[in-house]
């Protein structure tokens, strides 16, 4: 084969594998539902690379998220809900395979701003927490399509969710005391968006 014959065949073979790995990059994710759920941190360290969806049922002295679940880089879907939970670790934002993060029933007051860096991320579960506010970079969150927040003490949005209006389905506010005034705001700040509440209040300050 001469050099020239030898240039085609292989500009003909690259031009073949490109459209190839452009299709797999574009690919959609699986689904998490084909995926194994771990339960056991000891049995998911084995292998952390294979890990894609976590549930942490038991954790003793669990103020803050165990070191270990970072090992996971690969990890996609992360529930930790009933631990008493009462911080969640700023390196939470190292999880960037993150596409469902459920936190609900603990015992957490804010989110970190390091959540704003899990951009693959679709569902934040929050519920039956004492959290106050939404960080600002949860504008950053461009696939998310849900936040489940009812029975918390969220009353407002912060103002970087209007980044979200065009991909937010849905946010939980029931079982929220909301004013009138509040429920308007957030209308306003997400029109497309279904805010599910139980009702609006004629609350003092104190709620």
């Amino acid at each position: 084969m001469n050099k020239t014959v030898f240039l085609l065949v292989l500009v003909s073979l690259l031009f073949a594998v490109e459209p190839l790995s452009a299709q797999k990059g574009n690919a959609d994710p699986e689904p998490l539902e084909s995926y194994e759920v771990y339960t056991d941190l000891e049995k998911a360290l084995q292998n952390p690379d294979s890990v894609y969806r976590l549930k942490i049922k038991k954790c003793k002295k669990c103020d803050s998220l165990p070191e270990t679940v970072f090992a996971f880089r690969n990890l996609q879907e992360l529930t930790v809900h009933g631990v008493r939970l009462k911080v969640l670790n700023h390196r939470i934002g190292e999880l960037k395979s993150l596409r469902v993060l459920d936190v609900s029933r603990n015992k957490l007051v804010r989110l970190p701003e390091e959540i704003g860096q899990l951009t693959q991320l679709e569902k934040l579960i929050v519920n039956r927490n004492k959290i106050e506010e939404l960080p600002e970079s949860i504008g950053n969150l461009k696939k998310l399509e849900m936040i489940d927040a009812w029975s918390t003490t969220l009353y407002v949005l912060p103002t970087s969710i209007t980044e979200l209006k065009k991909t937010l389905q849905t946010i939980d506010l029931r079982q929220i005391p909301l004013r009138d005034t509040e429920l308007e705001a957030m209308e306003k700040m997400l029109p497309d968006t279904k805010i599910l509440f139980t009702s609006v209040c004629e609350c003092e300050n104190n709620r």
